[in-house]
């Protein structure tokens, strides 16, 4: 559609091209999955939508479409998070990670496995998701604390804070888990057009 713009003595036109912004449209769509067992019983399961820090977002177009080379897999890992605070895009990796960040990243003293953050594995695929179903991110508690969240990150270590940060979830209801509670992280990761 061609709107006119009156200047004096002039008419120019002017494109509207909104249309064509919105068919150009592509988006994350993340809904992540907490499940909480306790002696083996599931007690609790939650869903939500996840939130695409810039950092991450920056991560993925440098990969896909610049010249950053893609890491040696596995790249991305699960981590929890005892901070109760709500992620936001301007999240990093250097302000929210590790044992003094925001976020308070559970470490050694708060879950198995020790010293690194479980592998996001995907199976391959050939549509516009993903989702690491088939290998979930399973944190066995040593430590009867309060996860508030999850995130997905590039640093192998749960003290890293190099990141980047990919994305992170507050979860709709905290969980309090007591010693040897099961937290299962999934992630699912959709490109949408619309």
């Amino acid at each position: 559609m061609n709107l006119i713009h009156r200047v004096p003595s002039l008419y120019v036109p002017i494109l509207d091209n909104s249309k064509e912004i919105l068919e150009g449209k592509l988006a994350f769509y993340n809904l992540v999955t907490c499940d909480h067992y306790r002696k083996g019983e599931l007690i609790h399961s939650q869903i939500g939508k996840n939130t695409f820090t810039t950092e991450g977002m920056a991560k993925i177009l440098n990969v896909m479409f610049g010249s950053t080379a893609k890491a040696a897999s596995p790249v991305m890992y699960v981590g929890i998070f005892k901070g109760n605070v709500v992620p936001a895009v301007g999240d990093t990796a250097a302000t929210k990670l590790g044992a003094a960040g925001t976020y308070q990243e559970c470490q050694d003293a708060d879950y198995t496995p020790a010293t690194n953050k479980p592998v996001y594995t995907i199976v391959s695929t050939s549509t516009a998701g993903c989702t690491n179903a088939a290998s979930k991110g399973d944190f066995t508690m040593a430590a009867a604390i309060t996860v508030y969240g999850a995130f997905l990150s590039m640093g192998q270590a749960k003290t890293d804070t190099t990141g980047p940060l990919m994305c992170a979830k507050k979860f709709g209801t905290a969980r309090a888990t007591e010693i040897a509670d099961v937290l299962s992280i999934t992630y699912a990761l959709t490109l949408t057009t619309s």
